[in-house]
């Protein structure tokens, strides 16, 4: 899970970089956690250094987003920062608080693509939970985030990911400990969904990335609470 912070006055400049971080995250089956906070102040006061990267911007009411970042700097010398302006000139004093980038407003979303890939290919590679696969050749490794479901086929687990299919001997319950606290909830007993893939609740039936999959009776009102907690949180987030 990658934790983002995003650092914008302005709602909709916001809403529009939340878009495109949530667009890249689903088209590359990347867990990331986005963070929007209107009030710089409010962000420096209340931060721990466990975000990733943070995007900051330069223009704000009450504090520019270089005095900002030289005070996150003061609080944590580690995480990524990234400049969000409209005025490129400015972009160039972010080398004095060590600033990875900067993207210039309004962004489109292949631009923005470009700089994010770049941006996470230097982030620091650390334990993210991720599962590993035993395959007939040797091992994959995937990332909680890239899973969109696993299901159970006899004594086998399946994990679907964006591209492939890859199938393991072990039990469900293995699999659901595996994933625990990643946004993962059963549909029915055979099937373990990723929240974060699910397009839409229709019946008893669960679009995932396009494809339908069926909920049981027993599950569906679990099921239907779990998504519904998970989608308010990315609300709000």
């Amino acid at each position: 899970m990658i934790r983002i912070a995003i650092i914008e006055d302005d709602k909709d400049q916001a809403a529009d970089l939340e878009a495109h971080i949530r667009r890249y995250a689903q088209e590359h089956g990347s867990a990331m956690d986005v963070s929007v906070f209107y009030n710089v102040i409010v962000f420096l006061e209340k931060y721990s250094a466990d975000y990733d990267m943070v995007f900051m911007d330069i223009m704000m009411p009450m504090m520019n987003g270089m005095d900002a970042s030289r005070m996150l700097r003061e609080k944590d010398d580690k995480v990524m920062l990234i400049f969000v302006t409209s005025m490129r000139q400015y972009a160039i004093q972010g080398y004095e608080v060590s600033a990875s980038d900067f993207i210039v407003k309004p962004l489109s979303y292949p631009e923005f693509s470009l700089k994010f890939t770049r941006a996470l290919s230097k982030l620091p590679k650390r334990d993210t939970g991720d599962i590993l696969i035993k395959t007939e050749t040797g091992y994959v490794k995937l990332q909680p985030g890239q899973i969109t479901y696993v299901e159970v086929r006899g004594h086998h687990c399946v994990y679907h990911t964006v591209g492939a299919e890859y199938r393991q001997y072990q039990t469900m319950k293995s699999v659901e400990e595996a994933l625990d606290g990643q946004g993962f909830a059963r549909c029915n007993n055979f099937l373990l969904v990723n929240l974060a893939h699910v397009d839409r609740l229709e019946g008893l039936s669960v679009w995932v990335r396009g494809e339908e999959l069926q909920m049981s009776h027993p599950r569906r009102k679990t099921f239907s609470e779990a998504f519904a907690k998970y989608s308010e949180a990315k609300k709000y987030d």
